[in-house]
């Protein structure tokens, strides 16, 4: 061995080898660009289950208040949805039965229930139940593009 030359025992198979700053720097970008991106992704897919939770449950709560009460509420949004909420409005459950629960972040001022995008969810039940999203793009189209319903 020469002298002022050191050396390290290491196990077989194994060298150390030094990788340059800029490596680090990339690698901690990309790492960084898929959480962001993953966050991302999770954040839009959530939104677009509990549109289509939302919708399927309003759906089959406008089918319960026509069982109950024979017939489908009438009246404006706000007021279906204040109905299925359990409020009796000209005679229309008079039982005061909850059909949804919703909270209050979940509505608007008009008592109408938000999508997660914060736009009112469309209902109709004339002559079929309609209950759609506007979807992230939040433009009515009656059902189609983005839009989430309950018959897709």
């Amino acid at each position: 061995m020469e002298s002022g030359s050191t050396q390290v025992a290491r196990p077989l198979g194994q060298t150390l080898k030094k990788r340059p700053a800029l490596f680090w720097v990339v690698l901690s970008a990309l790492i960084l660009v898929a959480a962001v991106v993953g966050a991302y992704t999770v954040a839009h897919v959530s939104k677009h289950s509990q549109a289509r939770h939302d919708v399927q449950i309003i759906a089959l709560a406008l089918d319960g208040f026509a069982l109950e009460n024979r017939g489908y509420p009438q009246g404006t949004r706000a007021e279906i949805c204040r109905l299925l909420r359990g409020e009796s409005i000209n005679g229309q459950n008079p039982r005061k039965l909850d059909y949804v629960e919703a909270l209050p972040s979940e509505m608007n001022r008009a008592g109408e229930f938000l999508d997660p995008w914060g736009e009112p969810y469309r209902i109709s039940a004339d002559p079929n139940v309609r209950v759609y999203s506007c979807g992230p793009n939040r433009l009515d189209e009656r059902g189609d593009g983005d839009d989430i319903a309950n018959w897709k």
